[in-house]
């Protein structure tokens, strides 16, 4: 039996998984930020930017990083508060909810990963 696909589409974008150490880092940061220290920010800065080695975010977080380390080098936590503040109003932060580590929960409201759009072609010969 042989199973081949074709697609003629490409599968959507998906952004990058973010680990643990770097999710850790920019909440220490936003929190710094947030609470006017200076010196927290730069550090957590500092730590941000070691959690990401050399796959550094791109577009819209990547943007909000290096307008926030430009701030925090020359010690202008104003222009840090002021990059975050506008990120955060124009990228909403949506939490998502992660089911029971049990695994009691009820996972049947959960939507199904996108499908590409495009013709797809499934040939399964027996």
């Amino acid at each position: 039996m042989s199973v081949s696909a074709t697609s003629n589409s490409t599968p959507p974008q998906q952004p990058p998984p973010q680990n643990s150490a770097f999710r850790a880092a920019f909440q220490q940061l936003t929190s710094a930020i947030s609470s006017g220290d200076l010196d927290a920010a730069q550090k957590a800065y500092a730590s941000l930017q070691q959690a990401t080695g050399s796959s550094a975010p791109q577009g819209p977080m990547g943007q909000l990083l290096t307008s926030i380390g430009n701030a925090l080098s020359s010690g202008k936590l104003d222009d840090a508060q002021s990059a975050l503040t506008a990120f955060q109003q124009a990228h909403p932060h949506k939490h998502h909810a992660k089911p029971p580590a049990d695994g009691d929960g009820d996972t049947s409201s959960s939507a199904p990963p996108p499908v590409a759009s495009g013709s797809n072609q499934i040939d399964v010969s027996v």
